[in-house]
């Protein structure tokens, strides 16, 4: 598992054709609003509410921005960009805040996760009540994916350790790729199988 970074990462307004003074005024109106509340307005939703983007012009840009974004998962960096286009249509955008547990282990739950900004921590519990760390995961690497061949049943749980925005999808949309696909099942299939021997080291390990 990978200690990525943000570096790479672009936020929505790279992809928004509006003025730096536009944009720095819709940020400091995001401040403003954290410090008042633990929740604030995605940047797209202040400017298009201050009508200073479309409708249209915000749903183009977070298409470019999640494609984008997809392009850079190592499952999904072989696509073409009409691939890469049909594909992420099937994901959503989620913010996660730091500390919050988003993957539940022994939990149904039949989602596969991309990791866009931030990074999570995975890790298991035990019977007894024990934390056993696994691993710390950052952009662009999928989380999520080894509930794929368990039913949809979570193996490990998942938290935010920063502030983490990723795209989310159900395993039935994206199981064409990781079936009928073979550049996409092949590193599906090979991310799956080092996190699993990782895991597995990790588990075998003597308690302190």
């Amino acid at each position: 598992m990978t200690d990525a970074t943000d570096k790479d990462a672009k936020r929505l307004g790279d992809y928004l054709a509006c003025s730096r003074p536009v944009l720095q005024n819709a940020v400091k109106k995001q401040g403003q609003e954290l410090k008042r509340a633990s929740k604030t307005r995605p940047l797209g939703e202040i400017l298009l509410q201050d009508g200073d983007i479309s409708p249209d012009e915000l749903d183009a840009a977070v298409g470019r921005q999640r494609r984008d974004r997809l392009r850079r998962c190592p499952v999904f960096s072989t696509l073409s960009d009409m691939e890469l286009s049909a594909i992420s249509a099937r994901f959503i955008e989620v913010s996660v805040p730091p500390g919050q547990q988003f993957i539940i282990q022994d939990d149904p739950d039949p989602t596969l996760y991309v990791i866009a900004t931030g990074k999570v921590e995975v890790y298991r519990t035990t019977l007894d009540g024990k934390h056993i760390h696994i691993a710390d995961v950052g952009p662009p690497e999928p989380i999520g994916e080894m509930g794929y061949f368990q039913g949809g049943i979570r193996t490990a749980s998942v938290r935010a350790i920063d502030a983490t925005e990723l795209l989310r999808a159900d395993y039935n949309a994206l199981s064409h790729y990781f079936e009928h696909v073979p550049r996409v099942a092949h590193e599906f299939m090979r991310i799956v199988d080092r996190r699993r021997r990782a895991t597995e080291q990790v588990l075998a390990k003597p308690s302190a």
